[in-house]
């Protein structure tokens, strides 16, 4: 019997040894859901490899209706030139009496702002000065080709 027992005993022993190891447990993997991906790229790829004898049907987009959008006045700025020594007035409204700043000389070009709600006078940028001011109409040269009714009136 103690030849029974060292039998048992080596047998236990030798089975445990050559035993696996715990394996390891597995990812689990969603079966369903890899199938599907598989087939999807199987159908995209069979899809974009397949010849077809006519051509892809073209895509005519219908006529629709358009909002119009009314022009903006162009100002075309035609060269105002100096008649003269022109005095330069600085005042809210043209008028005699106002203080001047500077006395514009002849044949200067400058750049009309405004037409004045006194007749007569208009609004220029001074060329010397760079600011708004007054001069009467005998002191320059208007086109006469030239719009006045775009500008503001002050």
């Amino acid at each position: 019997m103690k030849y029974r027992l060292l039998i048992l005993t080596i047998l236990v022993t030798v089975l445990a040894a050559c035993a696996p190891a715990s394996t390891p447990t597995e990812p689990t993997v969603d079966v369903i859901g890899t199938r599907a991906m598989e087939l999807a790229v199987l159908m995209q790829t069979q899809t974009a490899m397949a010849y077809s004898p006519t051509p892809p049907p073209t895509f005519t987009p219908e006529p629709t209706a358009t909002a119009t959008i009314e022009p903006t006045p162009v100002v075309i700025e035609e060269p105002m030139i100096v008649n003269g020594p022109a005095t330069c007035y600085v005042k809210q409204n043209p008028g005699p009496g106002a203080p001047f700043t500077s006395n514009i000389s002849d044949g200067k070009i400058v750049e009309l702002l405004a037409v004045g709600s006194t007749p007569g006078w208009y609004k220029i940028m001074d060329p010397y000065f760079n600011s708004p001011c007054w001069v009467t109409e005998n002191n320059i040269s208007i086109d006469e080709n030239m719009d006045l009714s775009v500008y503001p009136v002050e």
